[in-house]
């Protein structure tokens, strides 16, 4: 017999937004948090009844956090959420360090006062974050902070497809990335990191920005837990980096 989910119970309720998207973004959260684990199988019936929902916005749900690459289904096995081995892992790096480049560079060119301030807003809130003790709930608002700090830096490129893969990429390794977010030094370094990504829009630098980014992209995967030994397309050495 299948053991229930053992999940708080959440009761969801309509807005202006559909059924299915406010369930995706909880078990997103979940999945980030590590309330739903890796590898742990999830059930339709069992989430329908957490949410007090029918199936159908579940399995819609599950549907969209499949395509997010968080969830993996399988016809008559069911649905689990979907663990990362180490070469997809290299693999969501090496396109994120092609794709994210590409997008500051063009944003470098077209970013506005208005989206310059908002980027700066975000920096703010997120190094205010950073001063509080490192918890699960801080490591969780850091990283959504810092993903909006890296959206707003690549919007103003204008591109929708180009900006949807680099979201998708994100979602994939959310939980993972949460996880280094815990680690005493990852605001400081965030911190220096970011303000010289914004230095760099406002004298709209786009060439180095790009170059700046790609290197640290290269860089991070390294302080990905159990991830210290691996290179990607000409990073430097995993040796004693700094997390990031």
């Amino acid at each position: 017999m299948q053991k229930s989910l053992e999940l708080p119970n959440t009761q969801i309720r309509l807005n202006n937004r559909r059924m299915s998207e406010l369930i995706c973004e909880q078990i997103s959260d979940w999945i980030m948090d590590g309330t739903l684990e890796a590898g742990q199988k999830i059930s339709e019936d069992d989430l329908a009844d957490k949410f007090g929902v029918s199936r159908m916005p579940v399995r819609e749900a599950i549907r969209m956090l499949g395509a997010k690459g968080l969830v993996q289904s399988v016809p008559y096995a069911g649905s689990t959420v979907r663990k990362l081995n180490e070469g997809e892992i290299r693999e969501v790096y090496m396109l994120r360090s092609v794709l994210e480049p590409l997008a500051c560079k063009v944003s470098s060119q077209n970013i506005d006062a208005a989206q310059l301030k908002q980027l700066v807003n975000v920096q703010n809130a997120l190094e205010a974050c950073g001063e509080g003790p490192i918890g699960l709930e801080t490591s969780k608002s850091m990283y959504q902070l810092n993903r909006e700090f890296h959206m707003c830096m690549y919007r103003p490129c204008g591109m929708e497809r180009l900006m949807q893969m680099i979201d998708n990429l994100w979602d994939s390794i959310a939980y993972l990335r949460m996880r280094t977010a815990i680690d005493p030094r990852y605001p400081k370094q965030m911190q220096q990191e970011h303000r010289r990504y914004i230095s760099l829009l406002e004298q709209r630098d786009g060439e180095t920005l790009a170059a700046q980014l790609e290197e640290n992209l290269k860089r991070h995967i390294v302080d990905i837990p159990g991830m210290g030994a691996v290179r990607i397309l000409g990073s430097r050495s995993a040796v004693d980096q700094p997390i990031s």
